[in-house]
């Protein structure tokens, strides 16, 4: 199936609008959720009551925690539910527990949901909540906020190797000092498996606060590129809202394979969403408004389409200069990778930037040497008012074409590449917020660019 312009992406401010009311008020959410009082099998207020409600559970049993504020609780929860009757851990009443300083808990068993639950004012010297070696288990309509710890190793909610199928879902996110969800990857998956399948999907992640240049990715999925780059991983982060997350530069950082980063939206966030390497990964369908930038690129084979990127203060989408173009470098050059039918509007700097990082000098990790290669440039959108709409830094063996330009005021394109379109795109209401083309779009009566066969 050929890409065609026909295939833009159909955004709408509306479509903004819905999914931040999605994230409505926390605990309103969760008193609709949680299950009568009747179905509690046990009520626990320490943690020698709860670790032996734990050791007792059954499938189908619910432990309600008593209202209260609990601090440096450690608990495991190793339960064995079954997939029609998951063992279920709430408390007594929405937003009626509360946990605080040293608390974690960690899931070990399967098919178990720890839904409501509060983390205010922890330290973080261990994830709060971490699927542990875990399957088919659920963190859902959890909130946490004002936490973190200096050191920055360790998330709000942690997948460690051999977890596996889990769900992070509905939970918020806010003023923490750290990562919100880290999966990680070390040789723990040479004997307990890679984690592979977890989700992370409709969650709010809000008012991360600036840290610096590295360790506080909001959402950072793998570890070590070099070394795990092209295990498939296979997590899926999707339909999430990350509202002034400005941690460090990378908002979202991808460091393994078979990922897929869909229908996130991004507003006023100081960093961008980032295959700081890995392979085949998919990238579809975000939206980002107002922030730093948009998407950066580096690793091999990566799809990414339908994105929608507005007034960004650098760039839209960037593809990296490596020190290496297999896996194995500090930063792998992109390439293979294919960038589609994605809406750039008003990047400060650079509408599509191929080629970033050339010459940098990282020491004893190498120097960036090795130009973006074999990636395909197509059918894109890029419009704006100042800045460069598509540049090109010493890397010519890249497929750019049929891509449709509107450069106004200042703008220019220094590298239009192969069948280029310069119209105004007619959005419907680009005032409004609506993105989507109009029926007189010139970019509704093109052919597919060349090289768009068998692009999907």
């Amino acid at each position: 199936m050929p890409i065609n312009r026909r295939q833009f992406l159909s955004l709408t401010s509306v479509a903004l609008t819905s999914t931040l009311l999605s994230c409505a008020v926390w605990s309103n959410k969760t008193a609709g959720i949680l299950a009568p009082l009747a179905a509690a099998k046990a009520t626990v207020d320490s943690k020698k009551s709860f670790a032996k409600a734990v050791k007792n559970a059954k499938p189908g049993d619910t432990i309600v925690i008593a209202n209260g504020r609990y601090h440096d609780w450690s608990v495991e929860l190793d339960c064995q539910g079954t997939a029609k009757q998951p063992v279920t851990i709430r408390p007594q009443s929405a937003g009626g527990v509360l946990f605080t300083e040293a608390s974690h808990i960690s899931i070990t068993g399967s098919y178990v949901t720890v839904i409501g639950l509060h983390f205010d004012k922890c330290n973080m010297k261990q994830n709060l909540l971490e699927f542990k070696r875990s399957s088919h288990c659920h963190i859902n309509n959890c909130l946490f906020e004002n936490s973190g710890h200096a050191g920055g190793a360790k998330a709000a909610v942690g997948i460690s190797p051999g977890a596996q199928n889990n769900h992070i879902t509905d939970c918020q996110f806010s003023n923490i000092g750290a990562r919100c969800v880290n999966l990680t990857m070390n040789d723990d998956i040479y004997q307990h498996g890679i984690p592979t399948g977890n989700v992370i999907r409709h969650n709010h992640f809000k008012d991360i606060p600036a840290f610096g240049e590295n360790g506080r990715e909001t959402v950072k999925i793998g570890t070590k590129q070099p070394k795990y780059g092209n295990v498939v991983v296979g997590a899926i982060v999707e339909e999430n809202v990350f509202d002034r997350c400005n941690g460090e530069a990378e908002i979202i950082s991808n460091k393994c394979a078979g990922n897929t980063y869909r229908r996130n939206i991004f507003n006023q966030c100081d960093g961008e969403l980032v295959m700081r390497g890995g392979e085949n990964c998919i990238v579809e369908g975000n939206q980002f408004f107002g922030g730093k930038g948009g998407i950066r690129l580096c690793g091999k084979g990566h799809v990414v389409k339908d994105n929608l990127i507005v007034n960004s203060k650098n760039t839209g989408i960037r593809l990296y200069y490596g020190i290496t173009k297999e896996q194995g470098g500090h930063y792998q050059a992109a390439t293979q990778c294919l960038i589609a039918n994605n809406t750039i509007v008003n990047a400060e700097k650079v509408g599509i930037l191929i080629g970033v990082g050339r010459g940098n000098d990282h020491g004893k990790k190498g120097i960036q040497n090795v130009a973006p290669e074999a990636n395909r440039i197509i059918n894109n959108i890029v419009t704006g008012t100042k800045g460069d709409l598509c540049k090109v830094d010493h890397a010519p063996d890249n497929l750019i074409a049929g891509n449709l330009y509107f450069a106004q005021a200042k703008a220019k394109v220094s590298f239009p590449g192969d069948d280029p379109m310069f119209a105004d795109p007619l959005f419907r209401d680009a005032k409004k917020g609506d993105y989507r083309l109009s029926k007189a779009s010139p970019a509704l009566k093109s052919k597919p660019a060349k090289g768009a066969a068998n692009a999907h």
